[in-house]
């Protein structure tokens, strides 16, 4: 018998009961836990479900983002090799003209036709495609088919380029001396003048002239504006300083060459409406002169309405008024012109294999024109000559990658002299 009973059955019924009454004030009366504690280690138990719960599907988040995250980088990166490869390979092709004519020359003897004058800048993508796809067709012909082989082509993602030559552009930069000055502002001016037309036929547009005067002078390397004599639109040194102009705008003009062709949103006088018009008649790259099988239709305007043999005929021939309302001599011979020039490019030859043979392309164009054309019409051929010719330096090149969702493009420039990248984009 124990003693807490021994006690209690010899104790007299006061104090039992007193014992009783203090067992259960201390909550002592039975050995298992009271209904209070119970409620209590549930409530801790489902707060602790609940928090796990909360960490487990956070973890579970988490790890999809994590998945997908690292799933989009590796098809970003993929993406971005193939849009590179696409880029060196093409750049491979333009340095390699001997191996390629080599190639051509080959085809060409089986296939019993003539060679064609290809220029590989034009068509090294062609080339690129045999990298990317497995395949390459030339002219129409299908020359290389290696889609079967697991060694040619991508076998997740695709890739390709498209090719184009910088130096059918004005170059903007090109203002080292007076003469180089004047190149530019002749062909510029005539380029803004066509865009947006002179207050009367035969006068000096002093907006537009104005415009091409401030590109010049942001390049040049002096702070001294550069003027122009009306009568003879031959340029001549001002004598105000270049940054009068910009004072409001909060800069001053660079007076060193453009590093890109969006700079010349900066110059005084241009607008977003004429920049949008010529910002692909325009370079800033080491070009020289233009390259007339791959100008813009309206660079070659401009060069036809500059060199003309007399200057006074460009009223008739190249500017609108009340005695010519029709179609324009300049419009219709560019018509001709570019259809000359796409015949050629279809079958893979240069439209014009010299400059000699553009300056003769005028005299050809009395026998689709009218007569009286005939001798206004005529170009001053040592000038032409000087502005242009059929071969180019600057190579433009823009490539695409994808991989999964991604898409990655690269715009990159190539000095076919040196063999060196003078501008790279990635987006």
């Amino acid at each position: 018998m124990s003693r807490r009973l021994a006690t209690r059955l010899t104790a007299p019924p006061a104090l039992r009961d007193a014992l009783d009454a203090g067992r259960r004030a201390v909550g002592r009366t039975s050995p298992g836990p009271s209904d209070r504690q119970r409620g209590v280690a549930m409530l801790l138990a489902m707060t602790a479900i609940a928090i796990l719960t909360v960490f487990s599907l956070e973890f579970t988040y988490q790890s999809r983002v994590a998945v997908r995250t690292s799933s989009y980088v590796e098809s970003e990166i993929e993406a971005y090799l193939h849009a590179r490869a696409a880029v060196e390979l093409a750049a491979l092709v333009i340095g390699s003209t001997d191996i390629v004519d080599s190639i051509i020359s080959k085809y060409a003897s089986m296939l019993g036709g003539r060679k064609p004058n290809i220029t590989t800048a034009a068509y090294a993508c062609e080339f690129v495609n045999a990298f990317c796809k497995g395949r390459m067709t030339l002219m129409g012909i299908e020359l290389v088919n290696l889609e079967d082989s697991k060694a040619a082509g991508l076998s997740n993602g695709s890739c390709g380029c498209k090719s184009s030559d910088e130096d059918g552009r004005v170059n903007v930069n090109r203002v080292g001396n007076t003469q180089e000055k004047q190149g530019v502002f002749d062909t510029l001016y005539k380029l803004l003048e066509r865009h947006e037309g002179a207050m009367r036929p035969g006068e000096l547009d002093k907006e537009m002239a104005q415009l091409a005067l401030n590109i010049i002078d942001w390049a040049d390397e002096d702070n001294v504006r550069t003027d122009i004599d009306p009568a003879t639109r031959k340029l001549q040194k001002g004598t105000g300083a270049e940054g009068v102009a910009y004072a409001r705008q909060g800069y001053k003009s660079k007076d060193a060459s453009y590093d890109t062709t969006a700079e010349l949103r900066l110059v005084e006088g241009m607008t977003d409406s004429l920049w949008c018009k010529i910002r692909g008649q325009v370079t800033v790259y080491n070009t020289n002169k233009i390259n007339i099988n791959t100008a813009p239709l309206d660079v070659v305007k401009a060069l036809m309405c500059k060199n003309l043999a007399n200057p006074a005929n460009e009223v008739v021939l190249c500017q609108a008024n009340s005695l010519n309302q029709g179609l324009l001599w300049v419009d219709a011979a560019a018509q001709y012109f570019e259809i000359c020039r796409t015949l050629k490019k279809l079958i893979f030859s240069p439209p014009f294999s010299s400059a000699l043979k553009f300056t003769q392309f005028f005299d050809k164009l009395g026998s689709v024109l009218p007569a009286e054309y005939t001798n206004l019409a005529r170009m001053n051929r040592s000038r032409m000559l000087a502005d242009v010719n059929t071969k180019g330096q600057i190579v433009r090149i823009i490539a695409y990658g994808t991989a999964g969702p991604v898409t990655k493009t690269i715009t990159a420039l190539l000095d076919t002299t040196t063999r060196q990248y003078v501008y790279w984009r990635e987006d």
